[in-house]
Order: C-alpha cells, then sequence, then structure tokens
C-alpha cells in the first residue's frame, strides 16, 4: 500500500533515523522504509553522513539516535528536532517527548528483528500525524541458544534433547544476540563448525550483554546461570567469548560506581569453574588488513577486546573474526585458521579438566637466560626461590595422585639444583656440551631429523624461509659442524634437555639464539634482535613436549621467560608470529610475581598465558644500620635549638666520625654535612630491600611478618 502525505505537513512531519555502531540494523531499517513506501517521510542515516542532512534534522518532526558519536553540527541540528529519541546512553541527555512515545520506540528498537523495526518505523511515522497503521512490540528472547542447524532453544533442557552432540564434552560460546537478529552470524557458524569437528559438542547462546531491570534483559551472569549451570553444577567444560567489554554486568557498574564494590559475578565465575578463552574480534580492520599491521589488533579494539575482558579472568585473547566494510554498516568474518586453533585449544583444556590426576602429564619450564654463566642461572625467577617451589610443587602433586615416577623426589631446592648440574641437564654452552649432556644422563628426549621435518613443514613457507635464511637448512646443520649456534645436536638429533620425575618433565628453556659454545659471554645483537626467529632447536624442544611427551599443560615457573617477547604482533598474533607458533594447541599455566603486571600482561596477552601470581619476597626498611646516626643528628637539631652550642659542636664532631665509620660521604662540614646527611636517611628510611626469596604457596603468617608487609605495601 502507498501512503500519501498531505504536502503541507511535508516538512513537519519527517522522521529521521541516525543508526551507529556500524550495526546492521541500518541495512533493514532502509529495507523497512522501501518496502514501506515511506522514503519521502523517514530517512535513515550513518552518523558518518549526518552533516549531510542536517537540514533534514533540525525540520524533523522525531529524530531517532543510536550511536555513541555525533558530530558537534550534527548535535546542535538534533537539538532542534520537535522529538528526540536516544536507544544509546550517550546521548540519553538529548531525549524529549512524551514518555509513552520514547519508551515504546526503545522498546521497539531494542527488542529487535525485522517485524520490531517496521512497527518502529511505522509508530514514529503516526506520531507526526501520519495515518498508519502499527502492531505493538513482538516479544523476542532476550537470550537463547541457537545452533545453526537445529534452531533457537530457551530452555537447556529442550535443547539437549534435540542436539545429537550432547553426549560429547560441551563448550559454551557467548555472542550477541544481535548477530542472530540480523544475519551476522558467520563467525559463530565456523566456530561451532571447528568444534564440532574436534569432537566437542556445543551450546552456543546468544545474549545482549547488558542487564535492564527496565526492560528485562537478563544479565550476562542471569544468561550462564540459565543455560550453562544445572542446580549449581557446570554442564560445560569451557566458555569461549565472542563478545566485547567486560564480561560481567557487576565489573560495568563497580566502574562506574564504586571501585570497591562488590563483584558478584566473580563468585559466579568461581562456581563456574571453567576456563573462558576469548575469541577476539577487530571492528576497525578487516583479515587482510590485521595480517598486514606488524602490531596486529587495532587500538580500540585492544580496549573493547582484550583489556577490559582480562579484568574478569578471561584467557588467551586469540584474534578470530574482523569487520568486513558493507558500506554503513560491518559484518564480522571468521579467520579459519584461528578457528580450528580455538577449538583445538578448547579440546586441549577439556581433555585435562578431565583428565585423572595420574593421567595428566605436565611440562615445568625453567627460565635459563643465555650468556653469561648459563648453568648458574637455571631456574631464575625475580623474587622467587623457584627450585624450593618447585620441589615443594612435586610433593604437593604426589600429594594429589599425579604420577612422579619411582625415582625418590629431590628433597630441598638445592638438592634438585645439583640434580641439573650433575647430570649437565641444562642448554649446550660454553662448559656444558652436548656429549656431557647425553652421558650424564640430562636429557628427557631426543628428536631425530625426520620427525623434526614433519613439525617444520606445518609452519607457514615465510616462516621457514626465515628459520633457513638464519639458522641454515635442519637437514645440512645436523649433519655438519657449524659455528652459528644451531642447539644441542647429538647422533644427528635434536636433544631436549632435563629432568624427568614419572608424568612430569622439568626443562630449562631452550636458548632463543647467540653464537653457542664459541660466545665470549657478551651479548650479542641476536638477543635484542626482535626480527630474528628462534632456531630449529627451540621449535624442536617444545614440539617435543606437544607431540612427544604429549603434555597436557605447560607451567612455566617463574619471572620471566622469553617465549613471550618472540618475533610477531603486539597483541593479536597471527600464524606467522612465534609465541603462538610454539605454544600450538598446550595450555599454558605461568607463575609471575603480582608486582611486575607491565610485562604479566604481555605473558598473556602474546603468551596466551594463564598467570598465577605470587607474593614479592619479604621486606624490610633499609634504615637500621643509620639508626645511630639518625638519633645523633636529633639531637644536634635539639642542642641548636636551645642554643647550646658547645654541645651542637661536639655532637657534629660525632656525626662526622659516625659518617666516616659507616662509609658514608663526609665531604662536607658543618650545617651542609648535617643537613646532607638528614636527606640521605629519610630517603633510605623509604626505601625496602628484599629480605629472601619468596616460596611459592608459602603464605606468610606470623603477625609480625604480616605487619611488616602491610608495612612495606603501604609504603
Amino acid at each position: 500500500m502507498h501512503y500519501k502525505l498531505d504536502k503541507v505537513h511535508y516538512v513537519l512531519v519527517r522522521v529521521v533515523l541516525v543508526i551507529g555502531y556500524n550495526s546492521p540494523v541500518i541495512r533493514y531499517l532502509k529495507q523497512v522504509v522501501s518496502e514501506e513506501k515511506l522514503d519521502d517521510l523517514v530517512l535513515v542515516v550513518p552518523p558518518s553522513k549526518a552533516a549531510e542532512k542536517l537540514s533534514e534534522i533540525k525540520n524533523a518532526k522525531i529524530v531517532f539516535l543510536y550511536t555513541h558519536t555525533l558530530s558537534r553540527e550534527v548535535e546542535e541540528a538534533v537539538s532542534r528536532a520537535h522529538t528526540v529519541i536516544s536507544a544509546s546512553e550517550n546521548y540519553s541527555h538529548l531525549t524529549r517527548g512524551s514518555p509513552h512515545v520514547v519508551r515504546k520506540a526503545i522498546e521497539y528498537f531494542r527488542l529487535g528483528g525485522v517485524e520490531n523495526l517496521r512497527n518502529l518505523v511505522r509508530f514514529l511515522s503516526a506520531q507526526t500525524g501520519f495515518s498508519i497503521g502499527y502492531e505493538e512490540p513482538r516479544r523476542i528472547p532476550w537470550h537463547a541458544i541457537w545452533h545453526p542447524r537445529y534452531g533457537v532453544f530457551e530452555k537447556l533442557a529442550d535443547y539437549l534433547k534435540a542436539y545429537p552432540g550432547s553426549t560429547r564434552p560441551l563448550v559454551g560460546i557467548l555472542f550477541y544476540r544481535t548477530s542472530w537478529l540480523y544475519g551476522d552470524t558467520e563467525a559463530v557458524e565456523a566456530l561451532v563448525e571447528a568444534l564440532e569437528a574436534e569432537g566437542l559438542g556445543v551450546i552456543p547462546v546468544f545474549a545482549t550483554g547488558y542487564g535492564n531491570v527496565f526492560t528485562g534483559e537478563p544479565s550476562i551472569e542471569d544468561t550462564i546461570r540459565r543455560f550453562f549451570l544445572v542446580n549449581r553444577k557446570p554442564v560445560v567444560d569451557l566458555v569461549i567469548d565472542l563478545l566485547s567489554f567486560f564480561l560481567l554486568r557487576s565489573s560495568r557498574q563497580s566502574i562506574r560506581r564504586d571501585c570497591f564494590a562488590r563483584v558478584d559475578g566473580v563468585e559466579l565465575l568461581k562456581q563456574l569453574g571453567v576456563p573462558v578463552l576469548k575469541a577476539v574480534r577487530d571492528s576497525y580492520q578487516s583479515i587482510k588488513e590485521w595480517l598486514e599491521n606488524r602490531h596486529g589488533l587495532s587500538y580500540m579494539s585492544q580496549v573493547y577486546e582484550i583489556i577490559m575482558p582480562e579484568v574478569d579472568g578471561v584467557v588467551e585473547p586469540i584474534f578470530y573474526a574482523a569487520a568486513v566494510d558493507m558500506g554503513d554498516y560491518k559484518v564480522y568474518k571468521s579467520f579459519k585458521p584461528h578457528a580450528k586453533l580455538l577449538a583445538r585449544r578448547a579440546k586441549k583444556w577439556v581433555i585435562l579438566r578431565r583428565k585423572r590426576p595420574c593421567e595428566r602429564k605436565i611440562a615445568i619450564v625453567l627460565n635459563n637466560p643465555p650468556c653469561r654463566q648459563v648453568e648458574a642461572t637455571i631456574g631464575v625467577g625475580l623474587g622467587l626461590d623457584v627450585p624450593e617451589s618447585i620441589v615443594r610443587l612435586l610433593h604437593k602433586l604426589r600429594d594429589l595422585g599425579y604420577h612422579l615416577g619411582d625415582s625418590k623426589l629431590p628433597k630441598t631446592g638445592q638438592e634438585l639444583i645439583m640434580m641439573f648440574l650433575e647430570r649437565r641437564a641444562t642448554s649446550e654452552f660454553r662448559w656444558t656440551s652436548v656429549e656431557d649432556i647425553v652421558s650424564r644422563g640430562g636429557y628427557v628426549g631426543m628428536v631425530d631429523i625426520e620427525t623434526y621435518m614433519e613439525w617444520f613443514l606445518e609452519l607457514p613457507e615465510k616462516v621457514r624461509r626465515e628459520m633457513v635464511k638464519w639458522w641454515g637448512n635442519p637437514r645440512e646443520i645436523v649433519h655438519s659442524k657449524r659455528s652459528m649456534f644451531t642447539g644441542a645436536i647429538y647422533d644427528g638429533k635434536f636433544v631436549v634437555p632435563g629432568l624427568r620425575f614419572g608424568n612430569v618433565v622439568i626443562i630449562p628453556q631452550p636458548k632463543f639464539g647467540c653464537v653457542g659454545s664459541s660466545c665470549s659471554g657478551r651479548v650479542c645483537k641476536i638477543l635484542h634482535n626482535p626480527t630474528i626467529p628462534p632456531p630449529h632447536q627451540w621449535l624442536a624442544v617444545y614440539r617435543w613436549i606437544e607431540r612427544v611427551f604429549n603434555a597436557d599443560l605447560i607451567l612455566h615457573f617463574g619471572t620471566h621467560g622469553t617465549l613471550e617477547f618472540r618475533p610477531g604482533k603486539s597483541v593479536g598474533l597471527s600464524p606467522y608470529c612465534w609465541p603462538e607458533i610454539t605454544l600450538d594447541d598446550t595450555p599454558m599455566l605461568y607463575v609471575y610475581v603480582v608486582t611486575n603486571p607491565m610485562e604479566g600482561v604481555i605473558a598473556k596477552r602474546r603468551g596466551y598465558a594463564v598467570l598465577v601470581d605470587h607474593l614479592y619476597p619479604p621486606t624490610m626498611t633499609a634504615d637500621n644500620a643509620l639508626e645511630e646516626i639518625a638519633e645523633l643528628l636529633d639531637q644536634y637539631e635539639r642542642a641548636k635549638r636551645l642554643g647550646e652550642k658547645a654541645r651542637a659542636k661536639k655532637l657534629l664532631e660525632d656525626i662526622k666520625a659516625k659518617t666516616r665509620e659507616l662509609g658514608l660521604p663526609a665531604k662536607d662540614h658543618g650545617e651542609t654535612l648535617a643537613e646532607n646527611l638528614h636527606l640521605l636517611i629519610t630517603a633510605v628510611k623509604e626505601t625496602q630491600v628484599e629480605n629472601g626469596l619468596h616460596v611459592f604457596g608459602n603464605t606468610p603468617r606470623e603477625p609480625k611478618v604480616l605487619a611488616e608487609r602491610i608495612v612495606s605495601t603501604m609504603k
């Protein structure tokens, strides 16, 4: 039906809808306007083109806004409209008009779907005096399960009855309701396909991402309770998050209102008790642009997709989908290699979760900084007694039912280090030849060239070329002696140094590049060139861990290793980036000092690591040795104030003598000496010095130690 408009009211009855966020809603609104033949009455425009329609906006009877950005001139034009309805918080201050009209228009829009958009357009047109009918808002589920082949289910039980994969380990997927409403589901479908190809079942759930008591929209917490928990027990083994921003509603509230608010959602995630992996979407560049961008993810997407979700404990931020520009809106296209990577990593997490402790295999990787005194640096960690911590961990694992073999476990960290040194279970270097490593039993495995070549040929061609350029052809180097470091090679095989205790291996992190046994101990440029790939032994060691030892988990112990600093993008890694190449599909936990969040986030974002923080070592103030001289200075100041010149002179001589005794600078004289010493002592009093090393899991409980920690933290 074609509706005729009275020409007298042409300018006064216009409706303008400004639709942003690159939302496909704009496509369907334009479609509806065209189908209803309301093109002369209703204008639908993205914010980027709104400045071209200032006259229409100024003279509109109704302006409907769904955007986070407007230019100043457009905002001024909007303010002149008779009725303004904002469906986004950014411009809610511009809203004015009949409360009934505002509420109902927002209800149409928030419920969404083509028919609700159709009736939104009809409803707004009717408010301008145009004769047109409209239906009441249609109820569409705020959240539900949607499977590409089996449709929509509002109840978990109904879905599990209908879904053939319900007996498999289940992975939950969280994605936006608007993706389902407006057909932007390619990324979800690709992930479902990849997970099912790995033998996993899926529970794909769409949600709005925001709780709203006025519209009845459930929060993510509500969604998790409804679809991932039964009787407060998880039905999923893992969740993949395709949403943006904070995962939890309570995190948003605490940021906005009270940074000390109790975050109830954290307790819910503890109850869920499964990993939540982040499938990262980039809204500001295409897959091609991302691949070509050496920084990786766009800056704004880093905020929405990585920084905010990790506040709620979401881990492994793996680039997954990017925007495809459709003109006035965008849709998301998945990066297929990472759909498979996400699925494989999800499967490994599920296997780890379901295995009995006695079946789980753990590879503990130790820091082993290259160059100077390589044997002396094995197992170092900032503020952490790594050897003692590992020994205690080994005994705890045995108590928990893990298989640690029949050999006797070391009792102390010192014993563990002696085992490494006696067996030469370290990287080949000036004082440790590969022959020593093998003859003394300081290795856990070897990799023959045929096996290595299978792994090597899996790498992208560009990566292989770079490795050959810097480290030679693997077939050639295993049979020849070269001055360039290629790794510990014995009898034509790569040697994997380390110690084994049943299902646990302890391996020094392989060297990532130096000139080997000919090194003088000076740091060479290879160590600091961010573009040089690791050598062949690096890949051989990590692939042995993952493919031969079949580790369920890599546990990197101590701050910090070198994996997360290998060549590749800054964040949002690709198959060409060495941290991703190195880890492949194996989960990694990282025991990391809590006082180094700056580099800790690098381990999380580039190393896909789940950090397990440890305390900083106990500290004490550094002023004990200066107490006597501080007391003399106080007496000197009092003598001066009281006019006791002779006493003040004597005290100053005592101060100078004490200064020499303590080895402090004493070139100054008289008042200058006293002033400089006072400044020095004040600075020293504010200084904390380490008092030993922390042992992982050894929480201080003595009141005196706790008091010292609290005081040092407050300083």
